[in-house]
């Protein structure tokens, strides 16, 4: 509440009474303004189902992210970094303009890039393969657009220039074990690798 409660919130809904008791305490003392952006959750439904919570937490830990064109988004974790690869997938265009095509996919992913690594909490190095484009102006519009997505973020992230290979490298800051983490544990057959060896070696 310290840290992170402002005016941009529009309310804080919480569906315990001690806890809501506590933080009205807490506004009453610091923020009386904002007293009237707590509420208390007496619905049928349980708060997470009602505003559809859980569901969004089960779509934020697939490896697969689709974008509303069609296109994809695969976001995979190592130990040292994540990769996300950007895919076009059933988005077509229109007219047959293919630089037209992979540019606005791309535009669309970098937004979403910006959202998902906010919404897992995901810290470190991130590299994103993003779909060739031929035209400078594009990539230039491009990297812009990947600096201004993530204005909502309040953690720091730095982009950098599109490499050689066409990859963008971009850093952001770390700072909890994030989502996926927090909702998983290393599978016991095989060790995170996300392989199960099914041969021996002799």
């Amino acid at each position: 509440m310290r840290d992170i409660f402002s005016g941009d919130f529009e309310r804080v809904v919480v569906d315990s009474r001690a806890v809501y008791e506590a933080i009205k305490g807490y506004l009453d003392e610091t923020a009386p303004d904002l007293l009237d952006r707590l509420e208390l959750h007496q619905g049928a439904l349980p708060i997470f189902e009602e505003y559809r919570v859980t569901e969004q937490l089960h779509k934020a830990l697939e490896r697969k992210v689709w974008l509303p064109s069609g296109g994809s988004l695969v976001i995979d974790r190592t130990e040292a970094m994540t990769v996300i690869d950007v895919n076009t997938g059933k988005f077509t265009g229109k007219g047959g303009n293919l630089e037209e095509t992979v540019f606005k996919n791309n535009i669309e992913a970098a937004e979403e890039v910006a959202r998902q690594l906010r919404l897992r909490d995901i810290g470190g190095i991130i590299v994103i393969d993003f779909i060739d484009m031929i035209d400078p102006k594009n990539q230039q519009e491009l990297l812009r657009t990947l600096k201004r997505a993530p204005s909502r973020d309040k953690t720091r992230s730095q982009v950098f220039e599109v490499s050689n290979l066409g990859l963008v490298e971009m850093t952001r800051k770390k700072v909890s074990e994030g989502l996926l983490d927090a909702f998983s544990e290393p599978c016991p057959n095989c060790e995170g690798r996300g392989i199960v060896l099914t041969h021996e070696i002799d």
